[in-house]
């Protein structure tokens, strides 16, 4: 639900919007009126904007992080993709108490 885009804006004191070709769910249109969004004909990508360059910089950093753990961290081994899932497994109202512990084999 964007909460991790909203921590890195409130942390780095920046506004973030993901723009490009996939960043509105299949079916969902952009505008109400139809139109396509400004940047939605372009690649994926972040378009970062704060009051000062050092906030831009400090937000750009930290979805870099994101993305590199993303890419190059197995699923399994994902702390943040499993902290996310399991944020929105409560907020729906699906978290079962069990899911906290680890199975050893």
């Amino acid at each position: 639900r964007g909460n991790t885009l909203k921590n890195i804006e409130k942390e780095c004191n920046a506004k973030i919007m993901i723009r490009g070709k996939g960043s509105v769910k299949e079916g969902k249109v952009g505008r109400k009126d139809g139109q396509m969004l400004p940047g939605e004909d372009e690649p994926l990508h972040a378009l970062v904007t704060a009051n000062t360059m050092e906030n831009v910089k400090k937000a750009v950093e930290q979805i870099r992080n994101i993305l590199k753990q993303g890419i190059e961290t197995p699923e399994d081994q994902n702390d943040l993709r499993k902290m996310q899932l399991r944020e929105l497994a409560r907020l729906n109202g699906t978290l079962r108490e069990d899911d906290n512990r680890s199975v050893t084999p």
